[in-house]
């Protein structure tokens, strides 16, 4: 394989010469997050993903996006988000997002998916490596990322919209700051519902998400990173498994993270993070997961769309 000339053809492809600087002091397969977001849309393997989840989203769940308009297109922008408890919606939500903003989220995945996984980097995500991830926000791109990772889906269901990010995770604020572009709170309304696992239903029932969640608090030294890796294998190769529910989808998009550098420590922004998150999931997820109030929302959203067609073909016959 010709590497020099496929990295010749990635360089060309980057019409901006700053951004091309940027992303030459990477290898090809980071270099490919660089590309415009229109070429990415346009890639073989965008175009399958928008074949298996753009319409779904779509039409079965009326997947809409509520506050884009607190988002300047010409700068980059960190966006960070809470981890469902079924890992079902990270792909749609970037592929239905890219179809109505036409920017695509470069995502920051965990180091050790990476080469289980290359493919991904087809859709622009990279390693949550804080070198990349600040070229790429400096750039002038949209980053996403979910700080709770897999520890935050496996604590359990009656923690499903209840922020539990582990105490060493500030990286993200961290790239942020350095790279001075905003940090805002992304919220999936009803994303917990959206897909039902047997299995995971089971692993709650028993209680394993909950002793899960005892053990991550002991930190045992030796115990603590073989349960983790263990589990979240586990539980990563489970939620492949998947029955989608009609449920109503809105992703809301909340404020940029306030913060003033000469007075606030990076702890002292994560917590304003979470806590901007967690009361952006408390204004549009009040009732907490319920799969009844969320099927409710899409027949009301159907209803009301069959409803206007109604009243306009009576208004064309009059």
């Amino acid at each position: 394989m010709d590497i020099i000339g496929i990295k010749k053809k990635v360089d060309t492809t980057i019409s901006d010469p700053l951004v091309r600087n940027e992303a030459r002091r990477y290898s090809l397969r980071t270099r490919l997050a660089f590309l415009p977001d229109h070429i990415i849309g346009k890639s073989w393997f965008f175009r399958l993903l928008t074949l298996v989840y753009y319409y779904c989203y779509v039409y079965f769940h009326a997947f809409e996006i509520v506050g884009i308009e607190k988002i300047d297109p010409n700068q980059g922008c960190l966006f960070y988000a809470r981890h469902s408890t079924h890992n079902g919606e990270i792909l749609g939500t970037i592929v239905t997002m890219y179809h109505m903003t036409g920017r695509v989220l470069r995502s920051l995945i965990h180091r050790y998916l990476t080469p289980f996984f290359p493919i991904l980097r087809l859709m622009g995500a990279v390693p949550g490596e804080p070198k990349s991830a600040t070229s790429l926000l400096k750039s002038g791109f949209w980053v996403a990322v979910v700080p709770g990772g897999a520890d935050e889906g496996m604590i359990g269901h009656e923690n499903a919209y209840k922020v539990c990010w582990p105490k060493k995770r500030k990286g993200f604020a961290h790239i942020a700051v350095q790279a001075q572009v905003p940090m805002v709170p992304l919220f999936l309304a009803n994303v917990d519902e959206m897909r039902w696992n047997p299995i995971l239903w089971l692993w709650n029932l028993l209680g394993l998400g909950r002793l899960f969640s005892y053990i991550r608090e002991l930190d045992i030294p030796v115990l603590k990173p073989f349960i983790l890796l263990l589990s979240s294998t586990v539980w990563f190769l489970v939620t492949f498994i998947q029955i989608p529910i009609p449920a109503k989808l809105t992703l809301y998009i909340g404020d940029p993270v306030q913060y003033d550098m000469s007075k606030d420590s990076i702890d002292d922004i994560v917590e304003r993070a979470r806590n901007d998150l967690q009361s952006l999931i408390n204004r549009h997820q009040p009732y907490g997961k319920s799969y009844s109030n969320a099927v409710k929302q899409r027949i009301q959203c159907l209803t009301k769309y069959w409803n206007e067609k109604l009243s306009q073909g009576r208004s064309h016959k009059q």
